[in-house]
């Protein structure tokens, strides 16, 4: 059975108990025996330690954890249950958080202080990514964090649509028709914002090694007789995204489209382009001939 540690949080330490002499070094065995008493193992700070506190501190064996990152100690004062504290003295039991173990390890040559607790209160995990290259570590950790944000997301709103370029399709397909009631430049500004979605679905077929003329021009026929025929990246068929098993966040594309649009608007906005030039008058230096005989 593993034994519980006790986890105390400081953000720093004040300034008034960096001394090492007189009264100050009855003060740090004080706080430090405090500390003690309430049953704390392991002490995370976020600024600089004395030694006479460090001193205090190996002799009752407990560990100190230096952390400078105010993102990483919120962290993991999440994790454990702990409280964040801008006092010394001892903690109440209420500001205390727990783990199962704290050890460090070594992993890819890289020293790591790894902190278990193995509870159903436990609501944090860490995802260790190993790789041969930078690259593929940084393409893994893209795709995880796109899997993450994607069930982030599905909590909070499990409405989807479908996916595979049928609903970008779909969108360009219903603005060509609305700009065919406008009139004037209108027209035009709406026409090429709705060929601008056709980018998805033509980026899907040229990944995927298909004819891309010929799987737009059949996806634009299927598309406006059902708004949910995709495409099959794996044999370049069109298919209803349902039953592929392809589907886009509707709260997700509801944001990439309000982004989207507040570029466009943007950029019909200018009315007006200055183009800045060089300042100054003509060079005085360069006079011109006064006639053929002086130029040469």
């Amino acid at each position: 059975m593993l034994l519980k540690l006790r986890i105390l949080s400081y953000l720093k330490t004040p300034k008034n108990y960096l001394t090492t002499t007189g009264p100050r070094k009855k003060t740090w065995k004080k706080v430090i025996q405090s500390i003690v008493n309430s049953g704390v193992k392991c002490v995370i700070v976020g600024g600089s330690v004395s030694t006479m506190a460090l001193h205090y501190l190996d002799n009752y064996k407990i560990m100190v954890i230096r952390i400078m990152s105010k993102f990483e100690i919120r962290r993991i004062a999440k994790s454990i249950g702990a409280t964040l504290l801008v006092r010394l003295g001892a903690p109440t039991p209420e500001e205390m958080g727990y783990a199962d173990r704290i050890y460090t390890d070594e992993i890819g040559s890289h020293k790591c202080i790894i902190i278990e607790r193995k509870s159903d209160e436990n609501k944090l995990a860490t995802i260790l990514l190993r790789g041969s290259t930078n690259n593929l570590l940084e393409n893994i950790e893209h795709a995880i964090e796109g899997g993450v944000n994607s069930y982030r997301s599905l909590c909070k709103d499990a409405n989807f649509i479908p996916g595979a370029g049928a609903s970008e399709m779909f969108l360009a397909t219903e603005l060509r028709e609305y700009a065919k009631t406008c009139s004037g430049l209108e027209q035009y500004s709406i026409t090429k914002f709705g060929e601008s979605f056709e980018i998805v679905p033509r980026t899907l077929a040229e990944n995927a090694g298909l004819n891309v003329n010929e799987v737009m021009a059949n996806l634009n026929t299927s598309n406006s007789q059902d708004s949910k025929i995709g495409i099959d990246i794996f044999n370049g068929e069109l298919k209803n995204a349902f039953d592929l098993g392809v589907y886009d966040h509707l709260e997700s594309k509801k944001w990439a489209l309000r982004f989207s649009l507040e570029a466009v608007m943007t950029i019909l906005r200018v009315d007006q382009i200055i183009v800045a030039k060089p300042a100054g008058g003509p060079n005085l230096n360069k006079k011109p001939p006064a006639n053929e005989a002086d130029e040469f």
